[in-house]
């Protein structure tokens, strides 16, 4: 099915619109959504139409998102929300610009970049694995390499759909089915033995094998070849299938391959440390590798790869590709492993839930270095919201920027066995962000002793209730500006609030303050951002039908090509606008012909309220705004410009 057919593209997923088709695979199809008020883009799983009626199928989504919400660690895809209801069961999740490590499949590449990509993997088994969930299907179609910059991508691990919890107390799977890929499946995983976090090292042994050799370690073909093979067969030494391995990494993937599972490494960390070692080992060779994987695959990948992944090929079209960049040939430092989040990690933050309002005092728990799930009866801010949050610790209020990634509401909340609330992701994970939330986790408790709440600073006080009041409202009213003030206004005003508000920071606020002035900071930066340029402020003021606004940024430069641009992303998400605004267009250059100049502008202002960036519509309207300026303009007065001092 191509996507302009698809059926689902253009319908509503809760608060997403599927704007196109990313992927399909066995179980379900992701699309590109876009948030329906915030633009926010998000990637949405929905199962397929003809799998809904299979309970057990339905139970794998929930799942799903049951084992990524305890894991919580920052290489593993989030999922920020979950409907299991019929007739469509959907997932939304995290949107990933990049693609699947399976694009990179089919030549050796170098070791060392090799390493550094799975030694990411390693840190997110390692956080399921201390949770006590086994993913079971690992896979390159289940890594995913996201662009962040040159060098080495960031790995995310998707795909927990058939997860399972380490548990004595688990139903096992039912007899006579195989869950999971034949060509990357532990031979105690075919058999039906019982799992644990060993099974997906040797899923990634053989990952290992197939990126450094360019094949797999069996090659045999169907599902019982494959089977028999890793039960029973040693796979060929990497070295002889491509001599480039080098030894110590070839003993690494080798261990990793081991029949047993108790000849292979004891735990994930204990692989990524042997796979850091044989890195280094390798770098004092006479010619070491040195080239690291971008997150684009290369020329010949981006099709058979990418596109061929399915319902893994989150990411839009890649880029032409640049030659690798030259890195460093020793692995960098070992990352120390995600510590296990204990339950009874909690403490009191303060959080502004929505503009405008005052800050309110949640408790937070299943704290980590990604973020935290922060309990409320109830509002629950928009998924994908930025909040700033206050964290009240024993050495004092720390702020730190957050995007809600989770709602739990509270129908899920009885389903899950949690909370209501909320989940939160740090965006702006300092250092000292990420040393103190160490040293709380080792600690192993963070509820902070009542004591003497600081008073409020009343200079601060007052400055922040006038500034609160404002920013409930659009940018405009945010900067206190109106909505066709002139660009530079724009930008001299964006630059004094903050101004304004940095000089706060330097006096003695509460925890409540703190909250609300980060809250307030967070205003302003998104007003001067969606405001101080042309294209951002165009495209703005065009959702809100301010053709006032779009005027304004033509006079600041908007090219005709930029204007085009934005209005076919506008009018993809009002299609009928441009129908109905050509009626006004006609209808008032039928007026402005007959004489009837202020009918005509009405109905040239009523057609870019609909369609604010129709170039002959702007064009028009401005032409007859200043003549009809000229007119009003007494003779004697234009006479008088115009007589030389």
């Amino acid at each position: 099915m191509d996507e302009e057919v698809d059926p689902l593209v253009g319908q509503k997923f809760g608060s997403f619109r599927l704007m196109r088709r990313l992927g399909r695979g066995g179980m379900g199809t992701v699309y590109l959504g876009e948030h329906v008020s915030i633009g926010s883009r998000v990637a949405v799983k929905v199962l397929h139409e003809h799998l809904a009626t299979y309970p057990e199928l339905v139970q794998r989504f929930h799942a799903e998102a049951r084992a990524v919400n305890l894991i919580g660690h920052e290489n593993i895809v989030s999922i920020f929300d979950l409907n299991a209801a019929p007739p469509r069961p959907y997932l939304i999740m995290e949107y990933l610009d990049g693609a699947p490590l399976s694009a990179w499949v089919g030549t050796p590449l170098p070791s060392a970049a090799v390493m550094a990509v799975l030694a990411q993997v390693c840190d997110a088994l390692q956080a399921a694995h201390a949770r006590g969930i086994v993913h079971r299907d690992l896979k390159p179609d289940n890594v995913f390499l996201v662009r962040r910059g040159r060098g080495t991508p960031f790995v995310k691990v998707l795909d927990f759909g058939i997860a399972k919890l380490m548990d004595a107390h688990m139903p096992q799977t039912h007899a006579g089915i195989i869950v999971g890929t034949p060509e990357y499946m532990a031979p105690e995983q075919s058999q039906g033995r019982r799992l644990d976090g060993r099974a997906d090292l040797y899923a990634l042994g053989v990952i290992a094998y197939q990126l450094v050799t360019g094949r797999l370690p069996f090659e045999d073909e169907g599902l019982a070849g494959q089977l028999v093979a890793h039960q029973t067969r040693p796979p060929p030494p990497p070295r002889s299938v491509h001599p480039g391995v080098p030894p110590a990494v070839e003993r690494v993937i080798l261990r990793a391959l081991a029949k047993s599972p108790e000849e292979r490494y004891p735990s994930a960390a204990a692989l990524r440390a042997a796979l850091q070692a044989a890195v280094t080992e390798d770098a004092r060779s006479p010619a070491p590798e040195a080239h690291a994987l971008e997150a684009t695959p290369p020329a010949r990948a981006v099709n058979s790869g990418a596109r061929a992944s399915g319902e893994r090929a989150q990411g839009g079209p890649a880029p032409a590709r640049e030659p690798p960049p030259r890195v460093p040939v020793a692995a960098p430092p070992a990352r120390a492993a995600t510590p296990v989040r204990p339950q009874t990690v909690e403490l009191p933050v303060q959080v502004v839930l929505r503009p405008g309002d005052t800050p309110v005092r949640l408790m937070g728990s299943d704290l980590s270095r990604g973020g935290l799930f922060l309990r409320s009866n109830g509002l629950l801010p928009p998924l994908c919201a930025r909040l700033p949050v206050v964290l009240e610790l024993e050495s004092g209020p720390l702020s730190v920027l957050c995007e809600v990634v989770r709602h739990v509401p509270p129908e899920q909340a009885r389903v899950w066995g949690m909370p209501t609330g909320f989940g939160v992701q740090f965006v702006e994970a300092t250092a000292a962000l990420k040393a103190a939330v160490d040293r709380l986790l080792k600690e192993g408790t963070a509820r902070r002793p009542p004591q003497a709440s600081q008073e409020d600073d009343a200079e601060a006080a007052r400055v922040l209730e006038s500034w609160r009041q404002r920013s409930a409202g659009d940018h405009y009213t945010v900067l206190a500006l109106s909505p066709d003030a002139e660009m530079e206004a724009v930008r001299a005003r964006a630059r004094e609030a903050w101004g304004t508000l940095e000089s706060l920071r330097q006096r003695p606020l509460s925890p409540s303050q703190r909250a609300q002035l980060d809250a307030l900071r967070v205003r302003v930066r998104e007003a001067g951002e969606a405001l101080g340029t042309p294209v951002q402020r165009a495209l703005h003021d065009a959702w809100r039908g301010n053709h006032a606004g779009v005027v304004r940024c033509l006079e600041a430069g908007l090219t005709a090509e930029q204007l085009e641009s934005l209005r076919r992303e506008f009018l993809a998400r009002r299609p009928h606008a441009a129908g109905t605004a050509r009626v006004h267009f006609l209808s008032g250059g039928a007026l402005e012909r007959d004489g009837q100049l202020a009918r005509a502008l009405e109905h040239y202002e009523q057609g870019l309220a609909l369609d604010p960036l129709e170039p002959g519509l702007l064009q028009r309207y401005r032409v007859l705004r200043r003549a009809m300026a000229a007119r009003a303009t007494p003779q004697s007065s234009r006479n008088d410009r115009a007589r030389p001092p």
